[in-house]
């Protein structure tokens, strides 16, 4: 083999040596260590006694003792020492093959540094079974919320729209059988229970998704829902609007509104409350949603169970996939306050209502739903 054919493949035998695992990068490492040093070892000892008659011999016999030698040991100590990676490797295999059940072992002969490593590993995977549980959780806690929500609109569907309009039918068919004649007392009735129904539709339709949270903003939508409480509940709520209304992201509008629906309704099934206190605040550059009531208020470490409803779990859910901050605050006879923030978006379109009428960010807007 010619130099020239040397040089070419050396690249190649570089790059073959690099590519090996670590594993035998520093069996082939040691190897030559050991080997180089018996070799220079006794090769130096004989020249210094002037014994060079068996020099090649000597030196033959020595690299090859030395390197078998260095091959076993190093095999040996390499693979206890590395053990604690292979169990690493082969249960991350397993992670990823879907078991999320499985740890890795801890390892007799190994160093602090990979036990640590194994630790923080298991530690991982720990979070990791941890918030699937808690998402498989929620995703249980939502269906069983949705099915609770079309158990309400059908059980008032039922009592009240459906009642409706069965009486309805059965009046007109009794016009039928009048021979479609009828007094203007009955038209009028009529009339009045057409437009009551009309109103209980449109009254489920609004709950289920304003038309203002979609065509005005958060800030109308917020002010119609105080308005729904104080009609459906009997609960005045105060609504204050602080700094120029704009738009949000739709993601974080529809997060807002429905924690405060959340709230309102806590509020008003739980608190015992006489009145409670909506404000949306833009300033300093981030969106604050709280919401205050003078009820009885309760005992935050002592909340209650998860199960039976989203409620203040629900609440935190939502604040976190919009990216907002959720606290909570809750003196026992004192009432309960609720407090939203989140970040105001670059796209966030101020101006949106009449500057007039927004721009005095020192005057809150303020609207009673009772008035």
């Amino acid at each position: 083999m010619t130099m020239s054919q040397v040089r070419s493949l050396l690249p190649t035998l570089v790059r073959r040596l690099l590519g090996l695992p670590i594993f035998y990068k520093v069996l082939i490492a040691n190897s030559v260590i050991v080997v180089g040093g018996a070799v220079v070892g006794t090769t130096l000892t004989l020249l210094s006694t002037g014994n060079t008659e068996h020099l090649p011999e000597l030196v033959a016999l020595f690299a090859t003792t030395g390197t078998l030698l260095s091959v076993v040991i190093n095999w040996i100590v390499l693979r206890a020492a590395f053990q604690p990676i292979a169990a690493l490797e082969e249960t991350a295999d397993q992670v990823r093959q879907g078991n999320f059940q499985v740890r890795a072992p801890s390892v007799a002969f190994s160093d602090p540094d990979l036990d640590a490593l194994t630790a923080t590993f298991n530690a991982m995977l720990d979070t990791v079974v941890a918030y699937q549980n808690r998402l498989r959780e929620l995703s249980l806690r939502v269906l069983t919320a949705q099915e609770e929500e079309r158990r309400r609109i059908a059980r008032e569907l039922h009592d009240d729209t459906a009642q409706s309009l069965t009486a309805q039918l059965l009046r007109l068919k009794m016009l039928e059988d009048r021979g479609g004649v009828t007094d203007r007392q009955t038209l009028s009735e009529l009339i009045g229970q057409t437009a009551a129904t009309l109103e209980s539709i449109r009254a489920i339709a609004h709950e289920l998704r304003p038309p203002s949270l979609d065509d005005l903003g958060l800030p109308a939508a917020l002010e119609g829902l105080a308005a729904q409480q104080r009609q459906r509940f009997g609960l005045p709520v105060t609504v204050t609007i602080r700094g120029p209304r704009r738009r949000l992201d739709p993601d974080v509008e529809l997060a807002l509104y429905r924690i405060a629906q959340e709230a309102l309704t806590n509020v008003a099934k739980h608190a015992q409350a006489g009145q409670a206190q909506l404000q949306l605040s833009f300033e300093n550059g981030q969106v604050t949603l709280e919401i205050r009531d003078d009820g009885r208020g309760f005992d935050i470490g002592q909340l209650p169970s998860r199960h039976g409803g989203l409620g203040l779990f629900s609440m935190r859910e939502r604040a976190q996939l919009v990216g907002a901050e959720l606290t909570l605050a809750s003196t026992p006879g004192k009432g309960t306050v609720v407090r939203v923030t989140a970040p105001l978006s670059p796209q966030a379109v101020a101006g949106f209502f009449d500057h007039r009428r927004d721009t005095a960010t020192e005057t809150p807007v303020t609207m009673e739903a009772h008035r």
